[in-house]
């Protein structure tokens, strides 16, 4: 599982979100987004997103890929993963390549944000909306078939 957080993001939503937490499996790159209004919320939605994702797919995270944001390095989360035996694989500081596949999920995401609103000529506040949208775009895919 990859994870990052983005944010804090200008202006704030209408909901009163300034971040947004995206969580990506690493198989499926099937992703999974929280919106947060602050990074302490962190801890846990990963706790409930724990339980829902092994309930419904009946497998265990076994490893969580992710940076050295404060978000993932207190002592309260280091024992929660110990406890759980999920592995941490902690990116070097200052190197988002190490943490690609977050980072580029939330780059295009980003992308595409900036790209709908500008479109419509829609109010900043409006991302976290064109946030959820721009997700299940880019979740779709597309399927080919041959007609030969």
């Amino acid at each position: 599982m990859h994870t990052d957080v983005c944010g804090p993001i200008t202006p704030v939503s209408f909901s009163g979100k300034r971040y947004f937490l995206t969580f990506i499996d690493d198989f499926s790159r099937k992703t999974w987004i929280y919106f947060l209004k602050e990074k302490s919320e962190v801890f846990g939605v990963f706790k409930k997103f724990k339980v829902i994702i092994e309930n419904e797919t009946d497998t265990k995270i076994k490893a969580i890929r992710l940076d050295r944001g404060g978000e993932y390095t207190s002592a309260e989360f280091m024992r929660y993963c110990e406890e759980l035996d999920i592995k941490r694989l902690l990116t070097a500081s200052y190197s988002p390549q190490q943490n690609g596949v977050a980072e580029r999920k939330n780059q295009t995401i980003l992308n595409m944000v900036r790209a709908m609103l500008k479109g419509k000529n829609m109010s900043k506040e409006f991302w976290a909306e064109a946030v959820q949208c721009a997700e299940q775009v880019s979740s779709c895919k597309t399927q080919w078939t041959d007609t030969t």
